[in-house]
């Protein structure tokens, strides 16, 4: 009789997922498919995700979409941005594992709040376009050695 629950959490376990989540992308092509990116870009690591993350456990509502991105440009694109970032909303998974250890620290030290980066690292605001769709999305762009830090909140800004 105590086969059935043993079984029964055997197979609910076995669809969980302890490991990490999904890997970052290199592919700048596909990167390029959603959103435009400056043309000097000539490699990327990227990722998008939820926020909450989905566990696999108990499917949710999805409060953010937000993309991350890690740049190598060929010219310096960045100098050209001029205004700062103003306050914008750090979603907690931002910080992810892969990106260089000055934007992870910069990104989880300001997690779940609203910051200016542009006080404390070299950060500007960037704006750009969706692919197919064209609409704005509003984020913002951090410069470190030749490294390019991308944040951009996809969602559609909310009627206030």
């Amino acid at each position: 009789m105590n086969r059935i629950p043993a079984a029964a959490t055997i197979l609910l376990l076995a669809g969980c997922s302890f490991g990490d989540p999904k890997p970052q992308s290199e592919d700048i092509g596909a990167l390029r498919a959603i959103i435009n990116i400056p043309a000097a870009a000539k490699s990327a690591r990227w990722d998008m995700f939820e926020t909450p993350e989905p566990d696999g456990l108990i499917p949710g509502p999805t409060d953010f979409h937000t993309l991350v991105a890690e740049l190598e440009l060929d010219q310096d694109w960045f100098s050209s941005l001029k205004e700062p970032t103003g306050d914008i909303f750090i979603v907690p998974e931002a910080g992810r594992r892969w990106l260089t250890k000055e934007f992870r620290d910069l990104l989880h030290k300001n997690k779940t709040s609203r910051a200016n980066l542009s006080s404390q690292a070299d950060c500007r605001k960037y704006s750009t376009t969706v692919t197919r769709s064209g609409r704005q999305v509003d984020g913002f762009v951090c410069k470190s050695a030749d490294k390019i830090l991308m944040y951009l909140p996809l969602d559609p800004p909310s009627a206030s």
